[in-house]
């Protein structure tokens, strides 16, 4: 079905994101309203140690109210072009870690129904420790979590793990690696 644009509100505006309403015209003639987030985009990096370990972050998010335990991860900024700049900004601030190496594992959409949000999702080899520089009240209370890749996927598979582009990047890692009996092939 084609949807044809008729116009745009702006409803509001706060320091990340736009809220618009979209009045369209379906293909089948109707008139519908549709509200919409704007959103600049974001970076996830999932920092792999070898085959046997990975980096998360346990951090408040107010949206949910609790503690999620994600990768590192942030939006891009006004004036910034480059994905992997940002992910290494966003680890490095984050975890304090450099990667010697980034990993394209491609983009998602973590909520297409209401938002444009697009994430640019990384995995980061060649890891070497620094000093944090978080960035953000949520980031100073954050705590880095280092354990066992098939750990983080039994904590997928248990609910424990919940935030999307988490279980994403894991498993496209994964996938992509062959490490856990994933290796991409279809069955």
């Amino acid at each position: 079905m084609s949807f044809r644009l008729l116009g745009v509100r702006n409803v509001g505006r706060g320091r990340i994101l736009a809220y618009q309403r979209l009045h369209l015209r379906t293909g089948e003639g109707t008139t519908v309203v549709r509200d919409v987030i704007r959103h600049p985009g974001g970076v996830g990096v999932l920092p792999v140690w070898g085959e046997e370990e990975v980096t998360l972050i346990s951090q408040f998010r107010v949206a949910v109210g609790e503690n999620v335990l994600e990768i590192p991860a942030g939006k891009i900024e006004e004036g910034e072009i480059c994905p992997t700049e940002v992910a290494s900004r966003e680890l490095w601030e984050e975890t304090g870690l450099r990667a010697g190496r980034l990993v394209d594992l491609g983009e998602i959409l973590p909520s297409p129904g209401y938002t444009d949000e697009r994430i640019r999702l990384f995995a980061a080899q060649d890891l070497v420790w620094g000093a944090r520089s978080p960035d953000g009240a949520e980031d100073r209370e954050a705590r880095v979590i280092t354990m066992k890749t098939s750990h983080a996927v039994r904590m997928i598979e248990s609910g424990e793990i919940r935030d999307a582009k988490t279980v994403v990047a894991l498993l496209r890692w994964l996938a992509r690696t062959g490490v856990g009996g994933l290796d991409g092939r279809p069955t």
